[in-house]
């Protein structure tokens, strides 16, 4: 069984699957690239080059294991395809005698009609830098895969050069982040790596939980696990299999991480390969954290400026380490007021709070006839407590910015949201809020929103006008205020509804940037009743989102 999904535009990256991978086997074919020089060469390492001529010309990255000896071992060569359909899978065993590179038994992935072709034959011709003597360039061919889209009349050339991608460490804090791709086939992904090592996420219709970790400290390459798990019609034949290989990262100009390559191919279970190719989302400034006494859940008024007419009521959450989002209810949309806060001194105890530099966004869904995003709010919030040192009991303050209406602050105020109050009986754990829960349509443009939270807190779901919901839910440790860190959540198209070519997309939110933020438990009569998730996000071009999702349990 074959999966393909409807192409996008605009995608920031491509990720290839199938699902019958073809077992390794003999095979011929190819010419010598020309009589191997008397050094022994050495080819492990990350590559990068061509493949073809002319128009046929393609790009080709890819991996080569030096084995115990050095000499060679597996190797995977991610090809870009024609059409710019993604990247087909070039992959086996491959050794050095001296200068001569050989390959048998290759096996080759069409992205185009997600065909495989197995016996293919690869040779060529290594060599290395006089003065270093590493071996630093690769050429050769490969015979046709037969019986594919990508079959030619004759073997196909290749170069590859060794990667700069070599000179960078590998190292578990570098790696961490939240990365992202589309894909022309294989659906979407998206995964989190912490600075533990632990991988989740979503890659097409499949949950996936795994593990990166440096391969050793002189290599850039990073060793990766993924467990696929989901249901029969999302994940298919692929729930319960297991995928391995590696990982290597993209640098910006600053020599920051700024995206990813993960190529793995079947470990256990039904046959199927992936190649992973996206973009690390950007993270937030470093801030310094606090355990604030604003921590938990709220609800309140505010009081709007003379002549000014609007929403009133207003509900939300503040984080621990002073992330907060609120917002104003309504029929069809949502204002929003979110970002991050600073202590205003720096006392064991603070009991006023500032926006921290430009960090706060209001977004008001009247502004330009659509909604947009204001930036430069400058919030201002005081604690109350009913005695020292203990959680506060009540939260006053303000926010304004330069083209506010009535030109003066909007006051509010707020108290503990007695819906969100953990009964004494329960204790704050993801399996508190395991289930499915369902919002209507407010915020999302009159469209049903489906959520279901998993027992490693995997959230995922769907809203009737086509996008699938992915994210992760983490319990904060220590913490019994009723809040859980929501990452890596996002839009994906449906792969089940596809689009019709020349028509609107029917996930408009797939394009977003991934979010993050807050999630708590509603309670009724002591049991779970609702959840409620508010997240935001914003791409390195300054583009912005946010979610408020606040629905009844079923």
């Amino acid at each position: 069984m074959r999966f393909s999904f409807p192409a996008r535009s605009g995608s920031l990256a491509f990720l290839c699957l199938a699902a019958a991978l073809a077992g390794c086997g003999g095979g011929s074919g190819g010419d010598d690239v020309g009589p191997p020089p008397g050094t022994q060469q050495y080819p492990g390492g990350i590559w990068e080059g061509t493949v073809g001529t002319g128009a046929a010309q393609r790009s080709v990255v890819g991996f080569i294991d030096g084995g115990v000896d050095g000499k060679g071992g597996e190797f995977y060569l991610a090809r870009g395809a024609a059409g710019s359909a993604g990247y087909d899978g070039i992959y086996g065993l491959l050794r050095t005698n001296v200068a001569a590179v050989q390959a048998t038994g290759v096996t080759y992935f069409s992205v185009q009609d997600g065909k495989f072709a197995t016996g293919l034959t690869l040779r060529g011709t290594a060599s290395s830098d006089p003065a270093t003597g590493k071996t630093v360039s690769i050429s050769g061919n490969y015979t046709s895969p037969a019986g594919t889209a990508a079959a030619t009349s004759s073997p196909t050339t290749f170069k590859l050069g060794l990667s700069k991608l070599n000179d960078y460490p590998a190292r578990s804090d570098l790696v961490a982040g939240t990365y992202r791709g589309a894909g022309v086939f294989g659906g979407q992904w998206v995964f989190t790596v912490t600075a533990n090592g632990s991988l989740s996420g979503r890659v097409g219709g499949c949950s996936v939980q795994g593990t990166v970790a440096p391969r050793s400290q002189s290599s850039a390459l990073y060793t990766v696990t993924m467990g696929l798990s989901g249901d029969e019609i999302a994940c298919g034949d692929r729930a319960g299999t297991q995928q391995a290989g590696v990982a290597f990262l993209r640098f910006d100009a600053s020599n920051k991480p700024a995206g990813i390559w993960v190529l793995t191919r079947n470990a256990i279970g039904a046959d199927n390969t992936y190649v992973l190719n996206g973009l690390k989302d950007p993270g937030p400034d470093v801030i310094t954290p606090f355990t604030g006494p604003a921590a938990g859940n709220w609800v309140g008024t505010l009081q709007l400026p003379a002549g000014v007419t609007g929403d009133t009521a207003v509900w939300g959450s503040v984080l621990p380490d002073g992330g907060m989002f609120f917002y104003t209810n309504s029929s069809f949309n949502h204002n929003a007021l979110y970002g991050q806060l600073l202590p205003f001194d720096n006392s064991a105890t603070p009991t006023r709070f500032l926006s921290d530099k430009d960090s706060v966004r209001l977004f008001d869904r009247q502004l330009g006839g659509t909604g947009g995003y204001i930036g430069g709010v400058q919030f201002d919030m005081a604690v109350e407590s009913t005695a020292a040192n203990q959680a506060a009991s009540r939260l006053t303050g303000s926010y304004s910015y330069s083209t506010q209406p009535g030109g003066y602050p909007t006051q509010f105020t707020l108290q503990r949201d007695p819906l969100y109050a953990l009964p004494a009986t329960a204790t704050p754990n993801i399996n508190l809020i395991v289930g499915s829960y369902r919002m209507p349509g407010v915020g999302f443009g009159g469209h049903t929103v489906d959520v279901q939270v998993a027992v490693d807190g995997a959230i995922t779901g769907a809203t009737t006008n086509g996008c699938l919901i992915v994210g992760k839910l983490i319990h904060l440790a220590g913490n019994d205020a009723n809040l859980y860190r929501v990452e890596a959540f996002g839009y994906l198209e449906d792969p089940a509804k596809p689009v019709t070519p020349g028509t609107t997309i029917g996930c408009e939110l797939s394009t977003g940037p991934s979010q993050s933020g807050v999630a708590s438990a509603m309670f009724s009569q002591g049991r779970v009743s609702g959840l409620r998730i508010l997240t935001s996000g914003e791409s390195k071009s300054g583009e912005r989102a946010h979610s408020v999702f606040v629905g009844d349990k079923r």
